[in-house]
């Protein structure tokens, strides 16, 4: 993250991770399956524990100790990253490119943690970006005004002049509250790219 105040610039394009710039992103089933937990059973535990560790105000390593505690599993190594294996939308990263390159300043916005975010500097993806925001580091949580004001405010950018691309309805509503410009993506590669043509 970025965490520098930038001279006032024009637009702002916010970009979700997982399920806009990456697919695959699902890991719970595979985590189950290793610690031989029904899927049901660890999906209603995580979700008690999800907001806290992508605000970055629960440590993962407490929750590997939690699961190991209640339900009596070795938990060996990061199990979240070893299970993540996005795979990189190259339609949209291609459209990131060449809107960066006509217009406007270019930057992830994601609710995440430490074992999933290294993802987008160990493949280069953020090298895309001008910038990376993520939850647990700037402690704000999609779809929380504070995130998208956050955002706004280390990037020193007009939020009248700021658009957030999102595949969650509340995320994209939240960004909306703000004023933001939020567009939903539901996958459509060709809504998208007309989307963003009318910025040239």
């Amino acid at each position: 993250m970025c965490a520098t105040m930038r001279k006032a610039s024009g637009e702002l394009f916010i970009f979700d991770l997982g399920n806009v710039l990456v697919r695959n992103i699902t890991v719970l089933p595979a985590i189950a399956g290793e610690l031989g937990l029904p899927l049901d059973t660890l999906e209603e535990d995580y979700r008690l524990y999800e907001n806290a560790m992508m605000a970055g105000l629960f440590p993962i390593e407490a929750y590997y100790r939690h699961l190991a505690d209640r339900f009596g599993v070795t938990v060996s190594g990061d199990i979240f990253k070893r299970h993540f294996h996005p795979l990189v939308n190259g339609p949209v990263l291609s459209m990131v490119d060449s809107l960066r390159a006509r217009r406007g300043r270019c930057v992830i916005g994601s609710n995440t943690f430490r074992s999933h975010w290294d993802f987008i500097y160990e493949t280069g993806l953020a090298d895309h970006f001008d910038a990376a925001y993520a939850s647990h580091l700037i402690h704000a949580v999609k779809p929380c005004k504070a995130f998208f004001a956050t955002v706004l405010a280390l990037e020193n950018a007009d939020r009248r002049h700021a658009h957030h691309f999102d595949d969650s309805r509340d995320n994209v509503a939240g960004a909306a509250s703000l004023g933001l410009d939020a567009f939903l993506y539901s996958g459509n590669d060709d809504e998208l790219e007309a989307f963003l043509g009318s910025f040239s």
